[in-house]
């Protein structure tokens, strides 16, 4: 499969998965946001919590997607496509890097470039007392050489996790190899919100 075939088969699947990519925000796609009635359940689960004040102090963001979709345009410098979910009060982005030309200290320099990155976008998540909700980052490091995807998964990819515990902030690395089409996960915390067979079957199904 090439490389325009499988980002298609990616759109697609992750697609299905809610998430939104700055290509369908170009095409005036909106990004979804927590519903009314979510945001009244968050809100009564943090007065049962927390009480009045804790209700009071939870504020949901008001940022535009052009604000948003500028914070994308960044992120899409190291990544070659860029997905994120915003319905959760958090923010959850799905990277993907096709990584066959780059070196491992490239991937890791990815990472980190892109850690940075992400802390704009906690402008964008939800408030809660004093604190803001998480931002995560799966990064999906993409090969069609099963050497290189293989080299990556033993000496490069636990390089690639990064995580800032009060800020935050996770960079997840995954691995897809197109050729063997497999993909694996990170080991770690915190617990990926994906299955790894679960998305080789969506993705090479």
């Amino acid at each position: 499969m090439d490389k325009t075939a499988f980002q298609a088969r990616i759109i697609s699947t992750f697609h299905n998965l809610k998430y939104v990519f700055d290509e369908d925000i170009e095409e005036g796609k909106s990004i979804q946001r927590m519903s009314t009635g979510q945001k009244v359940l968050f809100t009564g689960g943090a007065f049962i919590a927390g009480g009045l004040v804790a209700a009071l102090c939870t504020k949901f963001p008001k940022s535009s997607d052009e604000e948003i979709h500028t914070e994308i345009q960044k992120l899409k410098k190291t990544c070659d496509l860029v997905g994120i979910r915003l319905d959760t009060g958090s923010i959850v982005l799905s990277l993907f890097i096709f990584s066959d030309d780059l070196s491992q200290d490239q991937m890791i320099g990815r990472s980190v470039l892109i850690q940075d990155q992400m802390k704009a976008f906690k402008n964008f998540t939800m408030r809660f007392m004093l604190t803001r909700m998480a931002v995560y980052a799966n990064v999906f490091y993409i090969f069609s050489d099963s050497e290189k995807a293989f080299q990556f998964r033993q000496s490069c990819q636990a390089n690639c996790k990064h995580g800032e515990f009060f800020k935050k902030i996770d960079v997840m690395p995954w691995g897809v190899d197109v050729s063997a089409k497999s993909v694996w996960g990170y080991k770690g915390l915190p617990v990926s919100m994906f299955n790894s067979k679960d998305l080789e079957t969506k993705l090479f199904s």
